[in-house]
């Protein structure tokens, strides 16, 4: 096995935390030595899974679960209000808003993480590092010290802009969500400066070493070995034969039972509808609202979960014997059980959704999720609807119109996740020789 110790790099969110997690456990399944490098707010977990810990803070922008209630400095506080508030603005704002921040939060201390990654390699013999696709200083460093990487891409793998592709910008748009061209125009120019100056940072530091090319586009930059896509391969571009490889998991997630008491609370004959707009954009508690009135409306008898991150308190006002309002839901656990997932066409949530089968309407928010929510329209796997602009008759023709979806569709891609996830890449690389 060339790839005998290996070493994870993981952001500080929990959205990327856990499917790296997943994978970090299949290659020590698989007879590899794995490390597994984050903030100390993860060591625990990282430890119950008998997983190495090594400390390091890649990002000063946290998300250990629900965004709003993580502990933040206040220049990231301030940037991630701003973000909830562009939201309600439309889809061309958010995405305005997010390129504009990506240098502040997603290009942390360069110069430093090199530093931090020599110190690394010299320590451990590492054969082999993986790297989140957000953590663009550590790919920076991995590139610089010339050490070998695999890239994972935990979102839509459209984040990753091809050639004659906007960083940042959707490639295709789900028809509930109207741009306009002008904006579409505003919102290319701003992801070409920042790419412009990403780039700029990037070949800056590149330069110091005299062994190694410049680059065209940072957000392109990726491993030469493999990139893991946590995503279907909607698309047939899926190479698996010569490097690097991009390789197709389908899931990133690992199984997890329900307990009595949830078990008790969803005992129902009745349809069971999931709500749930992931642990950021659970600050966006109006949207939540009306989701839960709307749907009572259409299906009185109902039992709707609703995730509703740091709102759950002032949301109680809605719960009922067949409402279950909460703060946090155990989202994994319960997917099996629901019939309907409302969402935010976050890639966690699709993958587990889509893993298990089931009807889908998308409320696309922000970053991949209009990727997600075009693909999922597209391929008649569920419905969209514009989170800002819906209504409840919207709503209830979004859940007439699922019994419409393409069953067959949905069965055929289930089954693909269900024979990949994780190990699948893994086997894949570690065959490299």
């Amino acid at each position: 096995m060339k790839y005998k110790k290996i070493f994870f790099i993981s952001p500080p969110f929990y959205s990327h935390f856990n499917p790296l997690l997943v994978l970090a456990k299949s290659f020590q399944e698989h007879g590899a030595e794995v490390t597994f490098g984050c903030s100390i707010e993860f060591k625990e977990k990282i430890l119950e899974e008998n997983l190495n810990f090594y400390e390091i803070d890649i990002s000063s922008n946290k998300n250990t679960g629900t965004g709003e209630n993580t502990v933040q400095p206040d220049t990231e506080r301030m940037r991630l209000e701003e973000f909830f508030e562009s939201t309600k603005k439309g889809a061309v704002e958010t995405l305005i808003t997010q390129s504009h921040h990506r240098k502040a939060d997603m290009l942390y201390n360069p110069q430093e993480l090199i530093d931090k990654i020599k110190r690394i390699d010299d320590s451990i013999n590492v054969d082999l590092y993986v790297v989140d696709i957000l953590s663009y200083s550590v790919t920076l460093s991995l590139y610089f010290l010339g050490l070998p990487f695999v890239t994972f891409c935990p979102p839509h793998p459209n984040t990753i802009p091809r050639e004659g592709r906007y960083f940042n910008v959707p490639k295709s748009w789900p028809e509930a969500i109207t741009v306009k061209e002008e904006d579409l125009t505003r919102l290319k120019q701003v992801s070409t400066q920042t790419q412009r100056e990403f780039t700029e940072v990037f070949n800056a530091i590149i330069t110091e070493n005299k062994s190694i090319e410049k680059i065209s586009n940072a957000f392109s930059l990726v491993s030469e070995i493999a990139v893991i896509y946590n995503y279907f391969d909607f698309n047939a571009i899926e190479q698996n034969e010569e490097n690097p490889k991009e390789l197709f998991i389908g899931n990133s997630f690992q199984a997890v039972a329900l307990d009595d008491e949830w078990q008790a609370k969803i005992e129902t004959d009745e349809k069971i509808i999931m709500i749930s707009l992931g642990t950021f954009l659970s600050n966006r508690k109006d949207v939540l609202e009306k989701l839960i009135l709307s749907a009572r409306e259409t299906y009185p008898d109902a039992l709707l979960i609703v995730s509703a991150g740091s709102h759950a308190e002032e949301l109680q006002k809605h719960s009922s014997p067949n409402t279950i309002i909460e703060g946090f839901i155990p989202q994994i656990a319960l997917m099996h059980y629901v019939d309907t997932v409302v969402f935010h066409g976050g890639c966690n949530t699709l993958t587990e959704a889509m893993y298990h089968g089931k009807e889908m309407i998308i409320l696309p928010f922000s970053s991949d999720q209009f990727n997600i929510a075009y693909d999922i329209e597209t391929h008649n796997l569920g419905r969209v609807l514009d989170p800002n602009n819906f209504s409840k008759e919207e709503l209830a023709k979004a859940f007439n119109e699922l019994e419409a979806i393409s069953k067959d569709n949905l069965l055929h891609w289930r089954n693909i996740s269900r024979e990949r996830g994780a190990d699948y890449a893994v086997k894949k690389i570690l065959e490299i020789e």
